[in-house]
C-alpha cells in the first residue's frame, strides 16, 4: 500500500508576465459575467444601440430605398444632441450595473477575510483596487463611449465623408470626456461604498442610498434656498451638467461647469481616501 506524503510541496511553475492587477481583473470579470442580472442589463443596453442603428439607417439611406413602413418615420440626425441623449437614456442602466456587478466586489473579500490573501506579495493595494475596478469600468465602457464611437464610425462609413463632423469636430472628445467622468466617479463611488461593509446586500443598499439621497437632498435644498449650487451634491445632476457643457448644449441648471468639476474631483478624492483606509491586510478592531 503506497504511503502518501502530505507535507508542503513547493510551487514549481513559472510566474505570469501579466500585471497582477490584470490577472485579478480578468478573474473578477469572469465571475461578474456569470450573473444573470449583468447579462440582462447588457442585453437591454444592446437594444438601445440597435435602436440608434435603425436611426442611422433611416438617416443615411435615400427615402425611396427604405422599406415602406420606414418611409414615414421622421428623419432624425445622428449628431451631438442625439448622442448626448444616447448616454443620458442609459444612466439608469449604469446605476444598475454598479449594483449588480460592483456593490459586492470589496464587501465579499472583507466578509471572508480574503484581503490578507490578496494583499500578499506581489499584489499590493493599488494592484488590488485596479483589478477590482477593471471589470466594472469595462462594463460601463460597453454602454457608454464604445458604442457611441462605433456609431460615429458607422455613420462616417455610411456617408463616405467626414463633412458631417465639420459642425461638431469636438464630438469624439465630448463622448470620451463625459463617459470618462461618469465611469471614474461611479467606479470609485461603488468600490468605496463596498469597502465600508461586509455584507453585499447592505453595500447595495448603501450605493442606492448615496445616489438617491444625495439627489433628493440637492433638489430639496435647491428648492428651499432658491440656489442652484446645492445641486452639486447630486452626482446625477453633476453628470448631466458636465454632459451638457461638453456637448455644447444649453445648461439645465445655473451652475458653473468648473464647480461641477471641482465637486466630481472632491467626490473621487474622498472615495480614494476611503479605499486606502479600508483596504488593508489587517483589520484593526478595538479591544475591551
Amino acid at each position: 500500500m503506497p504511503i502518501h506524503d502530505f507535507s508542503y510541496r513547493h510551487w514549481r511553475g513559472q510566474p505570469s508576465d501579466r500585471p497582477p492587477s490584470l490577472v485579478l481583473g480578468l478573474s473578477q470579470l469572469r465571475v461578474v459575467m456569470r450573473r444573470r442580472a449583468v447579462r440582462l442589463l447588457l442585453t437591454a443596453s444592446a437594444f438601445v444601440v440597435v435602436g440608434y442603428l435603425a436611426l442611422l439607417y433611416v438617416e443615411t439611406m435615400p427615402r425611396e430605398n427604405l422599406l415602406g413602413f420606414l418611409r414615414g418615420v421622421p428623419l432624425l440626425e445622428l449628431n451631438g444632441r442625439t448622442l448626448r441623449a444616447f448616454l443620458l437614456y442609459q444612466r439608469m442602466l449604469h446605476y444598475l450595473l454598479c449594483l449588480a456587478a460592483g456593490a459586492d466586489l470589496v464587501a465579499l473579500d472583507r466578509r471572508h477575510k480574503a484581503l490578507q490573501i490578496y494583499l500578499a506579495r506581489p499584489l499590493g493595494v493599488p494592484d488590488y483596487l485596479i483589478g477590482k475596478a477593471l471589470p466594472l469600468a469595462l462594463l460601463l465602457s460597453l454602454t457608454t463611449w464604445m458604442p457611441a464611437l462605433a456609431l460615429l464610425g458607422l455613420k462616417t462609413i455610411a456617408t463616405v465623408s467626414l463633412r458631417w463632423l465639420r459642425e461638431e469636430p469636438w464630438l469624439h472628445f465630448s463622448i470620451l470626456g463625459s463617459s470618462g467622468l461618469l465611469i471614474a466617479s461611479l467606479v470609485l463611488l461603488t468600490l468605496a461604498v463596498s469597502s465600508l461593509s461586509t455584507s453585499p446586500r447592505l453595500a447595495s443598499g448603501q450605493v442606492v442610498a448615496v445616489l438617491v439621497l444625495a439627489t433628493a437632498l440637492g433638489e430639496i435644498l435647491s428648492g428651499l434656498t432658491h440656489s442652484e449650487s446645492w445641486r452639486l451634491l447630486s452626482l446625477d445632476s453633476d453628470l448631466d451638467q458636465i454632459g451638457h457643457w461638453l456637448f455644447a448644449a444649453p445648461s439645465p441648471h445655473d451652475v458653473s461647469p468648473w464647480g461641477v468639476l471641482v465637486a466630481l474631483a472632491v467626490l473621487c478624492s474622498g472615495c480614494i481616501w476611503i479605499l486606502l483606509r479600508r483596504v488593508r491586510a489587517v483589520d484593526v478592531v478595538g479591544g475591551t
